[in-house]
């Protein structure tokens, strides 16, 4: 089996929960304001990121999984996922967006994402916009997460806060993403390995890990073969950050599978299933 650990998916983009004029324009362009940019490889004719088209794209590297998270930049897609997960349940992992919401009535927020919309997790963008996760009025959020053992995907993170959590709700599933923040300074990055290697339900995903490289990816490479001397394969899941053209117009989808599957020559039989598969499946949640 193999699982991608992080894709996004949109069937619109806007940017209402910020206040932004955005909109998807077509092949693989979008537009913010005045500013004209790529949102999806040229190919995406209509420069939407679909589940179905995710799945074609998934069918033919023999992918059999997708964690789908989500980003302000790309807009808040809780609804359209939930669609997602009534159709392509077996298939998706979909993790709802943490917005200004959660902290005006937290629970209200959970119940929405979870109960009503059958999502089954959530992705935190943190130090921006939201510097704190310890505050009072989010533990409720926050043990409720632990006691039904959804995964909190956090992009980025202050590593002193990220353990403050961590010691408040001991339970926690944390994943880092991006592989801990890599593209950040290198110290924090490094303390979010060391905080991955001391917690159990702390883990790593790689989404981005080859962002702006050329296959095969000699950094990235390096990058996850010192990773694996601080954590265990168990405690990192492949993704790829599909659809973001960086990643997937100059290197394709099947460049970043070839990456872990045929590059990473240092990876035993037993850690690249990790990789691909294992750590994602104890990690997820899968119905």
């Amino acid at each position: 089996m193999i699982i991608d650990a992080h894709i996004h998916l949109w069937n619109r983009l806007h940017g209402e929960d910020l206040g932004i004029d955005r909109q998807a324009l077509s092949w693989g362009l979008a537009r913010e304001g005045e500013r004209i940019y790529y949102a999806a490889p040229p190919s995406f004719q209509d420069s939407l990121s679909t589940y179905e088209r995710a799945l074609a794209y998934m069918d033919w590297l023999g992918i059999d999984r997708a964690v789908v998270l989500q980003e302000f930049m790309d807009g808040k897609q809780d609804d359209y996922l939930a669609q997602v997960r009534r159709l392509a349940s077996k298939r998706f992992s979909c993790l709802a967006l943490f917005d200004a919401r959660y902290l005006q009535d937290p629970m209200e927020a959970f119940n929405h994402a979870v109960n009503e919309l059958k999502l089954q997790g959530f992705l935190v963008k943190t130090p921006q916009p939201f510097p704190e996760l310890n505050l009072a009025q989010l533990m409720p959020f926050w043990r409720a997460c632990a006691e039904q053992r959804l995964p909190v995907v956090l992009k980025d993170g202050a590593p002193a806060e990220v353990e403050r959590l961590l010691r408040a709700v001991p339970q926690i599933k944390i994943v880092l993403s991006h592989f801990a923040g890599c593209s950040g300074a290198e110290s924090d990055y490094r303390r979010r390995l060391e905080l991955a290697a001391a917690w159990q339900n702390v883990t790593i995903d790689a989404g981005a890990l080859t962002y702006q490289q050329n296959y095969p990816f000699v950094q990235a490479q390096e990058r996850l073969h010192q990773a694996l001397e601080v954590v265990t394969a168990d405690k990192i899941a492949w993704g790829s950050d599909y659809p973001r053209p960086q990643l997937h117009a100059d290197n394709s989808y099947k460049q970043q599978l070839a990456f872990i599957q045929e590059e990473c020559r240092f990876l035993s039989a037993e850690q690249r299933e990790k990789l691909l598969c294992g750590t994602a499946l104890k990690v997820y949640l899968w119905n």
